[in-house]
């Protein structure tokens, strides 16, 4: 499931690989907290949501500033990404479980 690309992380030189490197991070960490389980899903939360005392190069926060992203909005859309995920993951069992009835 791709929720979201890097390759829409446009320069005016066309290609800027730093940007793409820090978009990657950032896509794989939403990807994980998404769809992910277990402590890769928790790890995943924890560098979405966790403390911003850590503002280190890979942190949340200066990944977004360089990609010129506003992280509260971002972070409110992730989360809503993460809920619907997590009401198809309950539907999908339901239904797994209407069908082992029949």
């Amino acid at each position: 499931m791709k929720l979201w690309s890097n390759s829409s992380i446009v320069t005016s030189a066309g290609f800027n690989p730093e940007k793409r490197l820090l978009a990657a991070v950032l896509q794989r960490a939403i990807t994980d907290y998404v769809v992910g389980e277990g402590e890769l899903q928790e790890s995943a939360a924890q560098w979405l949501y966790g403390s911003e005392e850590n503002n280190s190069a890979f942190g949340f926060s200066f990944i977004c500033e360089a990609l010129d992203f506003h992280k509260d909005e971002l972070r409110k859309a992730i989360l809503k990404q993460h809920q619907i995920a997590q009401n198809f993951g309950g539907l999908k069992k339901n239904l797994e479980n209407s069908l082992d009835f029949i």
